[in-house]
Parts: structure tokens; sequence; C-alpha cells
């Protein structure tokens, strides 16, 4: 059964065990990851931002963060996506649209623009157009 929510603060330490198998996945890419800048991050998206994960039968299967950021000539803010990562044998659309669909009504009830960089190279526009999202170089924006 698919369960897509906050974690709970006891739940953090399972996120910060998921994203280091999504720097491991993508290590051609990234470099590698120091756990006590990802624990930092985690915990001020928990504080400040917007975090979510998706359960599969009670086992955490793919996350999502973000965090309202100024725009460089602006005063006006947007919700930047900082991660997002399921676990390979758990991409379908249902699973990401749920950590999707979170994150747009956060975005929607926080009056921001959500903007997503596509930075692994592996991820599908057509899943992003379907879910309402513009194309814009390497982002896809949503509002």
């Amino acid at each position: 059964m698919l369960q897509v929510k906050r974690p709970r603060y006891d739940e953090l330490k399972e996120t910060l065990q998921l994203l280091l198998v999504f720097r491991e996945e993508f290590s051609d890419i990234y470099p590698e990851a120091d756990i006590g800048k990802v624990a930092v991050t985690i915990q001020h998206h928990f504080d400040n931002g917007f975090m979510c994960n998706a359960y599969v039968d009670q086992r955490l299967v793919g996350t999502i963060g973000a965090i309202p950021s100024e725009w460089w000539f602006s005063e006006k803010k947007f919700l930047a996506e900082t991660w997002f990562y399921v676990l390979p044998k758990h991409r379908n659309f249902k699973i990401v649209r749920g950590l999707l669909n979170k994150m747009k009504d956060y975005a929607k009830n926080k009056k921001l623009v959500l903007q997503l960089p596509v930075s692994s190279g592996k991820d599908s526009p057509a899943l992003y157009e379907r879910l309402g999202f513009k194309h814009m170089g390497n982002i896809w924006r949503y509002k």
C-alpha cells in the first residue's frame, strides 16, 4: 500500500540513508556526499521548507525536498526543489505523482511558483508535462 506524507522527526535518519543511496546511484555525476551536510540540509527542510516521503508497505521508497528561495533579481520567492529520489524498482507514475502533487499543493498554499531542475539526465519530460509543468531549458516550472 502506498502512503505519501511528511516524515515524522524519527523518520529523518531513514530519509538520510535513502539520500545516500541516491548519491551512490549517481556517483558518476555528483561528488561524494558529506553525511553531516546532508543531515543539516534534511533538518533545515524539515524545519523551514517542504519534505515528503513515499512509503510502500511502510518501507521508504522515495523522498522529495524543497525550500522557499528568492529570485536573484527580485524579492519574490519561489519553491526550489532540492532533492527528488525514488528507488529504481519503485519508479512509477503513481509514486512520482504522489510526491510531486504534495509539493505542488505546498507551493500553492504558500503562493509560490515551483521549479524543478533536471540534473540526472534520467528524468522524463513526458512525466512533467503530464503533471502540468512547463519546460524552461533544464528547469520545469509549475504555477
